[in-house]
């Protein structure tokens, strides 16, 4: 089982290193632009203004590029040291995965960004069951 869990962590990683650079190339194109309401509407109730819309370019892109340098880095791990089942292993995916969550699921509650707040939850269940699953394995 311990193999099952490790290659999920693999995949989960990869995609988001996948969805995360693909964000940076969307966004600021028109399909991006059917997805960014989600986001928008939380503090601007109507159509941002051309300054606002380079800044979130910038601002999305930013936060783009963080999950898929925090993707590629669970699935290097995953592959590597967590393979092996080194304990820091274990321990630098569910710390990484604990922080990022409470506090961007935090600031996105407090903000009402709700999508923001259910793509965290997603991807904290997509993390924590392979973590879960292979807690006896690293303790």
């Amino acid at each position: 089982m311990f193999e099952f869990f490790r290659v999920w962590l693999l995949v989960v990683g990869g995609a988001m290193a996948v969805l995360g650079a693909i964000g940076v190339l969307v966004v600021g194109t028109p399909l991006f632009a059917r997805v960014s309401p989600l986001f928008d509407r939380a503090f601007w109730p109507a159509a941002p203004d051309a300054a606002t819309r380079r800044f979130q370019s910038w601002a999305y892109s930013v936060t783009f590029a963080t999950m898929a340098g925090w993707g590629l880095c669970v699935a290097i791990i995953a592959a590597n040291a967590f393979a092996s089942r080194q304990v820091w292993a274990w321990w630098s995916i569910a710390a990484s995965v604990g922080l990022c969550f409470s506090l961007d699921t935090g600031r996105s509650l407090y903000h009402r960004v709700y999508a923001n707040a259910a793509l965290n939850a997603a991807f904290l269940v997509a993390l924590a069951v392979p973590l879960i699953g292979t807690l006896g394995d690293f303790h």
